[in-house]
């Protein structure tokens, strides 16, 4: 694993730096990129065909990009130029990151790709848009650059093998789910978590460690992994070890995603999450203490001020780490909707998650709390209750420009499939008028740089989302849990014991997912996981649009895995 720089001789920094923190220079953007803008994950800038960038020079060190594509077909490539040598780099739907060693004293990077994004997408637009370009860095981490450029090259040989129809796959998955802690300091437990039946599962492996050395024996399941998705069922920031973990993620490059109740965000804890690539989930799903109180405890508004440092410690939104705040529609919060996304906005979170509460059949959790009776079967919202939840949360997120992730809508479509219903929630109470926005100026590298007819052209398939799969996750995703291996996130339960994920990954069972997604069809695991929303929504559509072959939820499904829209 890789070392991190010793622990601060001045007593002013509390945590350690890691290397690639360390050592970081800024980049500056020159020509061929327009200004600031930012979508529901990163802050970013659009280039056209070509940009530049200005490096300050020093003796070595790695170029580290952020860039995303709207090509999911592998098609588009960036080239990378640091004027002795060049590295072209083919690109995966979505933000990746990208590192390349620099030429000793190099002061200037420049950068092509060989297609715009088609013109047809955005035919109001003057602008000639190609790939959008995250804050780049220049850093001495040389692990770290290993590890990115690894990653990258099993996501390009993932896809590959994905748009091939494979079902047996050389490359490991690019998502892995991870078990990191199974104890929680909410006691009783939330009203709506199955916290012991959850521990039984676990049986052997209850006291199972997960440490470095957990990731090395994972070996190339951890190295050649871009994100990892902690599905736990304990708080993380209780565990030993943790700061040790954090250092290892981020030293080799991962994207992570926590979800934490957010009660125990002291200073300490967060200074550990500063200017790290941490997606972190805080479960609130409450707009006042009352209701809070009713799901959980009397934290509500210890977790408020913890939320205003943290926030205003990175920065405030698109600083790292990235705070999602999570809302669980049910009966006994749902009126509090509104409200919460006013709250979200207020503290400028990085986005609102809304999130389902899993059908599960045999329940029987029934608590009273804070006299409320809460009966878990009873709390669940009819299909067309969640479906109007989530036109109004869009509609009024859109109205306080507030990244919102609808994982009811993982897959996509559900506005266009459920219009009536959508629309009706709309249009529920008055809505603030929206700030007039104004279009960002362009700053064009070279006016005279025609465009690809090619591109330009309104084709069936412009991005080539066609050639994927109705759902990407038995694909691109395994999760390694302490109550067994699953295949998917919504999945009813595991598929193999926990220590063997390694042959699972190509198992029977798995080639058979594989290729009845592939055919257009659900797997039986996949009827027997009712939870799904893609499942949910199949079973809400009078006709089979759900379940025909590709590319229904190619587009969206992709980019959902990528961002980590999961519940575990």
């Amino acid at each position: 694993m890789l070392k991190v720089v010793d622990n601060p001789s001045t007593p002013e920094e509390s945590t350690r730096a890691p290397l690639f923190l360390a050592t970081s220079v800024p980049v500056e953007f020159g020509l061929g990129f327009y200004d600031v803008e930012r979508d529901n994950h990163e802050t970013f800038r659009w280039m056209g065909l070509e940009g530049s960038l200005k490096v300050t020079p020093q003796a070595t060190g790695f170029l580290e990009l952020r860039v995303f594509s709207e090509f999911f077909d592998l098609s588009q490539e960036l080239q990378i130029n640091d004027g002795d040598s060049s590295r072209t780099f083919r690109l995966t739907h979505g933000w990746q990151s990208l590192s390349m060693p620099l030429a000793q004293r190099c002061e200037t990077v420049r950068l092509r790709v060989n297609r715009i994004y088609p013109k047809v997408f955005y035919s109001s637009d003057a602008r000639q848009l190609a790939v959008r370009i995250g804050t780049p860095c220049v850093h001495l981490d040389e692990q770290r650059h290993r590890a990115i450029f690894q990653q990258g090259s099993n996501a390009v040989l993932n896809t590959a093998e994905m748009i091939a129809g494979k079902t047996e796959m050389q490359s490991t998955p690019a998502a892995l789910g991870i078990d990191m802690y199974g104890v929680c300091n909410v006691k009783p437990p939330c009203v709506y978590c199955d916290w012991d039946f959850a521990k039984d599962l676990e049986k052997e492996n209850v006291d199972a460690p997960f440490n470095v050395d957990t990731l090395d024996e994972y070996g190339e399941f951890f190295t050649n992994a871009s994100s990892l998705i902690n599905c736990s069922i304990g708080e993380p920031f209780m565990m030993k070890g943790f700061d040790e973990l954090l250092d290892t993620f981020g030293n080799n490059g991962k994207e992570v995603e926590i979800t934490t109740n957010g009660q125990i965000l002291t200073a300490k804890n967060i200074d550990k999450l500063l200017g790290r690539k941490i997606e972190l989930y805080i479960s609130l799903d409450a707009a006042t203490p009352e209701t809070y109180a009713t799901l959980r405890n009397d934290t509500f508004e210890r977790i408020l001020a913890n939320l205003r440092r943290l926030i205003a410690a990175k920065g405030g939104r698109s600083g790292l780490p990235h705070i999602h705040l999570v809302f669980m529609p049910m009966k006994c919060n749902v009126h509090e909707l509104d409200d919460f996304v006013r709250l979200c906005a207020e503290l400028e979170v990085d986005r609102l998650v809304l999130r389902p509460l899993n059908f599960m059949e045999d329940s029987n959790l029934d608590w009273e709390r804070e006299g409320y009776h809460f009966v878990y079967n009873e709390e669940l919202l009819d299909f067309e209750d969640l479906v109007r939840a989530s036109g109004r949360a869009a509609a009024l997120c859109e109205q306080l420009d507030m990244p919102l992730s609808d994982q009811l809508d993982f897959g996509g479509d559900m506005e266009e499939l459920f219009q009536e219903e959508f629309e009706r929630a709309r249009l529920e109470a008055p809505l603030p008028e929206a700030a007039p926005t104004t279009p960002p100026v362009a700053t064009i590298l070279d006016e005279r740089t025609e465009f690809d007819p090619v591109d330009l052209a309104a084709t069936h398939d412009p991005l080539g989302e066609g050639q994927l799969p109705a759902c990407l996750e038995p694909w691109k995703s395994l999760y390694i849990l302490r109550r067994g291996v699953m295949p998917c996130c919504y999945g009813h339960g595991p598929i193999a014991e926990m220590g063997d994920y390694r042959k699972t990954w190509n198992s029977r069972v798995m080639q058979k997912i594989r290729r009845e997604l592939l055919d257009g069809r659900f797997h039986q695991y996949c009827l027997n996981s009712p939870a799904c929303p893609i499942l949910r929504k199949s079973d809400h559509v009078e006709d089979s649009r759900l379940v025909r072959p590709p590319p229904l939820y190619g587009r969206r499904a992709l980019q959902l895995t990528l961002h980590g829209l999961r519940i575990c």
